[in-house]
């Protein structure tokens, strides 16, 4: 147990336990509800996922980013990277040799991405609205930057969770952030909502 403590709290290991731990007190203030599960979701660049999003467009859509809440992919990233971080030092850095840790880092993080990708990408599943009726004609927010024509996401109050669709304005309409959303139609093909700005 105290070389495993050593093994968490080593200079190399560290920054691995300290994300691990702040992780791991998100997830309580989750379960007691002071925090929201896509509070940061928000944050994510504008990068449209659907329409490609350029050069980390495919990336972004492998790690399932749109449709599973930001902080469960982070919380399997910095896990495996935690994990990843005990067994490779203690395997061939027993020495704790900062140029090796150095050297361990970056497969460690590709590793830790690629795994945590592959275990969050399922739960998109749980986040997908249980039937079209409950989202059309349904009142949201916009929560990105803007909503467009080419690009945007709506959030829509539901019991539990809420929906976070990606919707489409038609012509040069442009919704922003906060704006209220009606939504009145879809394209099933591409998994996309059309939008207007609703006015009370």
């Amino acid at each position: 147990m105290r070389e495993f403590l050593e093994s968490c709290f080593s200079p190399l290991t560290l920054p691995f336990t300290a994300l691990l731990a702040l992780i791991l007190l998100y997830w309580l203030f989750l379960i007691i509800g002071a925090v929201d599960l896509e509070f940061l979701d928000s944050l994510v660049p504008d990068v449209d996922v659907d329409e490609g999003g350029g050069v980390f467009g495919p990336l972004l859509h492998w790690l399932g980013i749109g449709s599973v809440p930001v902080m469960i992919m982070l919380s399997f990233f910095i896990f495996f990277g935690w994990a990843i971080s005990l067994i490779a030092n203690a395997a061939v850095n027993a020495d704790g040799s900062p140029i090796v840790g150095l050297l361990l880092l970056l497969p460690n993080l590709a590793v830790s991405l690629f795994l945590a990708g592959l275990i969050a990408r399922p739960f998109g599943r749980l986040f997908k609205p249980e039937t079209h009726q409950r989202i059309l004609y349904s009142v949201g927010v916009a929560t990105t930057s803007t909503v467009t024509a080419d690009f945007g996401q709506v959030e829509i109050p539901a019991r539990g969770a809420p929906i976070v669709i990606n919707a489409r304005t038609v012509g040069d309409t442009v919704l922003h952030r906060g704006d209220k959303a009606l939504v009145y139609d879809q394209d099933n093909d591409k998994g996309i909502y059309f939008v207007e700005k609703y006015t009370d």
